[in-house]
């Protein structure tokens, strides 16, 4: 159901009750909801998928009315037909049974061992469309409504929900746990949870914060709770609003297929990204984990009192997550340079994206739950981020404040669009905050800006840009804040098709830090002025960075050469600066492995060798005393690209001290993942038993995934295919079951077992997973590797006959990939000569 004008019925209060039953992976539930009825009806429409409706009676004017049911299964809709009409209001009482499911959505189960012993928790995960897999409701973010919670468990099991426990009976062997009401919110925002759970706690003012994990781990909580109350007291000072509710639960669950879920006072985490052990975990976990509970906390208030009030609006939630996220962590860990490493963690992905045919506006139309699902992308998140990084700059911080501040206020406990939050800043900025931003978020794509130097004068003109580049120019229409360096001063300018600006300095730069969402094309005698001042470090690392990161955009676009590209990187021999380094590194891998096989792939393959080696010879293998935090991550992606080089060097320093940690069990967790993957591209079978059992015996889920991963890095075929045989077992968690195949993507030696894998094995991917799980999309978008129009072509005429509803986008996607792929790999034969 889309949303309407006026709700034909609408609820005020959820009573829910649920007993799981962990022997038949069964639940039982009752409900009682209170509902409102403006005009006379005999028949009400709710929302209820892969539940058995037992009863249903409608109390209204002290009369009880028998509702006959029909559940239509395509809609996810059960239909209460009445035999007189009802107003005013009523309560409905539902009696239902559900299925404890393994899919990671709805009312589910998750497996975990403790002391050898299989045990099983059940939690939720009800966003963007599955509360229906729990309950009969009106599951859409409009329909905001208070909830009272309570769950019956076995006495051994605690239970958890969005509010603390108001009361707790013993029934026989059972116990009764209820909770205190919710305020007012979505259904996607609630949470249950039952299990034996232990729990770390401390308090931020009146506010208790608990880490919540499975047996033996809440020591790994330590980390998460530090992190949970210095951003939750970060964002009450920002937003100048009280957090809520009286105590907020991190929530570590074993089997989770997003990262993380923001249910209101109750926030669930895969354990990755929630549990820190300070001997095993790394620099890049930590600064993950800190990133992922800012970001979750950002939606208490951005998301949670706040909701957009149709999903065509989810950026309002995840682009002002993602955005508030790197705000709160610069600005408690500035150490960590987080708004550069901004660029890397969203504007690339935003970009790569967005610079498609099959991408879509930030502001997108969806109907169905099948098509919200496919929007919790990258221009939903990195995209949007981008965009409101480049409104900050545009209105001023301060401005920017006062208006989230006055947007929260002005709607809390209800739910608003895009046009609140343009009328919020606007009227705070007292700048055209509407007719720049619609230009951003209601138009696909982003520009990319022709700079031009003619006669003392910078001409700049726009055009949409697109990698699947067919020579035809299609004219910009965006209204861009544009920024020029010209050496010590900044020049601004609104751009609406094309701009000149006076030019008398001896270079320029154009999007001055990358603030803007939109790439530049120089003319030749500007991008040589640029490499020089590259070479010099003259300009800022977030400039260097923007220089190669367009370029890389234009070599994949055939609009400039592969081999004038390798001759430009060599301006950033002397680079050290992990933002640019790692955008250099990531392409040169990404061209190692798209080109392997062709004849000129050793010329890649020694200009990579010769480029990183002259970085690594700089960092080292060890972490030198006062070096940046960034540097562990350049490190380990130096350490992981010259092993995949057959660097000889790094290879057997990675095996000696693979030994000395067997021995030991010392290695700098750091160093770890590179390692592992090192020893792996040099293994034999033997080695690749050793690293299953290495898996099977790691203690935490972190290094599980590092020896999981290393699987997909052998060279040898038959060992690789035994990884993805590997991946369908049970002994890798749904949730887990994409990262080799992620890893097999980036291994020249792996990627073209994959498309066929993924053929053999779809029905059996699309049951494990069930329609409607994201990680299904994702393995879809594992295909993009490829480079063949044939391939393409095969793939596309699969998935008419396997089609699966809520994949159309991603598909389109990777298709588009792939041509763009093949197109550039036919430019680079014939560049060189083959």
């Amino acid at each position: 159901m889309e949303p309407s004008l006026v709700r034909p019925v609408s609820p005020i209060n959820y009573d829910l009750e649920f007993e799981p039953d962990f022997d038949k992976f069964k639940f039982r539930g009752k409900e009682k909801i209170l509902i409102k009825v403006p005009r006379p009806t005999r028949q009400i429409i709710m929302h209820s998928a892969e539940l058995e409706i037992q009863d249903c009676t409608v109390l209204w004017n002290e009369k009880k009315i028998r509702a006959k049911v029909r559940l239509d299964e395509k809609k996810e809709e059960l239909v209460l037909n009445l035999p007189e009409k009802i107003s005013g209001r009523a309560v409905l009482l539902i009696n239902f049974v559900g299925t404890l499911n393994d899919k990671l959505v709805g009312f589910y189960r998750s497996k975990y061992e403790y002391k050898g012993k299989e045990k099983h928790l059940a939690t939720t995960q009800f966003e963007a469309a599955d509360a229906r897999r729990a309950f009969p409701c009106w599951d859409e973010p409009e329909d905001k409504a208070t909830f009272d919670v309570s769950l019956i468990v076995d006495s051994n099991l605690t239970a958890l929900s969005n509010m603390p426990v108001v009361s707790k009976k013993r029934l026989g062997k059972k116990t009764s746990f209820r909770f205190d009401t919710t305020p007012v919110m979505s259904t996607y925002l609630l949470y249950l949870a039952v299990g034996e759970f232990e729990f770390l706690q401390g308090k931020l003012g009146k506010t208790l914060v608990r880490i919540v994990t499975t047996q033996g781990k809440k020591e790994q909580g330590k980390m998460a709770l530090l992190f949970t109350k210095q951003f939750l007291a970060y964002f009450q000072k920002y937003f100048k609003i009280p957090y809520p509710l009286p105590k907020l639960d991190m929530i570590a669950i074993p089997d989770f297929a997003s990262g993380a879920m923001e249910n209101w006072g109750a926030i669930t985490f895969r354990e990755t990204v929630l549990l820190y052990d300070p001997k095993t975990s790394s620099t890049d976990t930590m600064q993950h984990i800190a990133e992922v509970i800012a970001h979750e906390l950002a939606h208490q208030w951005f998301g949670n009192l706040v909701t957009m009030k149709w999903w065509n609006d989810l950026w309002l939630n995840e682009s002002f997550a993602t955005f508030m996220a790197t705000k709160a962590v610069d600005k408690i860990y500035p150490e960590w340079d987080f708004w550069d490493q901004f660029l890397i963690s969203e504007m690339t992905g935003g970009m790569s994206l967005d610079s498609l045919k099959s991408s879509h506006p930030i502001d997108v139309d969806v109907k169905s739950p099948a098509e919200v699902r496919q929007i919790f992308d990258e221009i939903s998140y990195n995209k949007g981020g981008s965009v409101l990084m480049m409104l900050e700059n545009f209105i001023g911080p301060d401005n920017f404040q006062r208006g989230m501040h006055s947007y929260l206020k002005k709607h809390e406990y209800s739910n608003a669009t895009t046009e609140d939050l343009w009328n919020s800043l606007g009227a705070a900025s007292r700048k055209p905050v509407r007719q720049l931003m619609n230009t951003w978020v209601r138009q696909i794509g982003y520009p990319i800006v022709e700079a031009k130097a003619i006669d003392s004068k910078i001409k700049l003109s726009q055009k949409r840009f697109l990698l699947e580049n067919d020579g035809k120019s299609r004219q910009g229409n965006w209204i861009i804040p544009v920024s020029i360096r010209m050496e010590d001063k900044v020049v601004t300018k609104m751009m609406r098709g094309s701009v000149t600006v006076p030019y008398t300095s001896r270079w320029f730069k154009v999007n001055d830090g990358q603030k803007g969402f939109y790439r530049v094309r120089y003319d030749e005698n500007a991008l040589d002025n640029l490499g020089r001042l590259v070479e010099e470090k003259k300009i800022s690392n977030l400039d260097r960075w923007s220089i190669h990161h367009d370029l890389t955009a234009l070599v994949i676009s055939n609009q400039y050469q592969l081999k004038h590209y390798l001759d430009f990187v060599r301006h950033y021999e002397e680079e050290d600066d992990y933002v640019v380094l790692s955008d250099i590194i990531g392409f040169l891998n990404f061209l190692y492995v798209l080109l392997s096989g062709e004849k000129f792939w050793d010329e890649i393959k020694e200009f990579n060798q010769y480029f990183m080696n002259v970085i690594f010879r700089r960092i080292g293998w060890d972490k030198v005393k006062g070096e940046k935090p960034t540097y562990a991550l350049l490190r380990s992606s130096l350490i992981g690209s010259l092993a995949k080089l057959d660097d000889k060097e790094i290879v057997e320093e990675a095996k000696s001290r693979f030994s000395n940690t067997l021995r030991s069990g010392l290695l700098n967790p750091d160093l770890r993942s590179a390692v592992y993957s090192t020893v792996a591209w040099d293994g034999n079978p033997g080695t690749y038993q050793q690293m299953v059992g290495l898996y099977r015996k790691a203690s935490t889920q972190e290094e599980k995934i590092r020896f999981l991963g290393s699987l997909s890095n052998f060279k040898e075929e038959r060992l690789l295919a035994k990884t993805l045989a590997f991946a369908l077992s049970r002994e890798v968690r749904t949730q887990n079951l994409f990262m080799p195949v992620a890893r097999m993507v980036a291994n020249p030696y792996g990627k073209e077992l994959v498309w066929p894998w993924i053929k053999k094995n779809w029905k059996g991917l699309v049951k494990k997973f069930g329609v409607g799980n994201p990680l299904l999309n994702r393995i879809i978008g594992s295909v993009s590797v490829m480079a063949d129009l044939e391939k393409e072509k095969e793939v596309r005429s699969f998935f008419v006959k396997h089609h699966v509803p809520g994949t159309e986008m991603k598909l389109a996607q990777s298709l588009e990939r792939i041509r763009i792929h093949a197109k550039f790999l036919k430019n680079a034969r014939k560049e060189f000569g083959q």
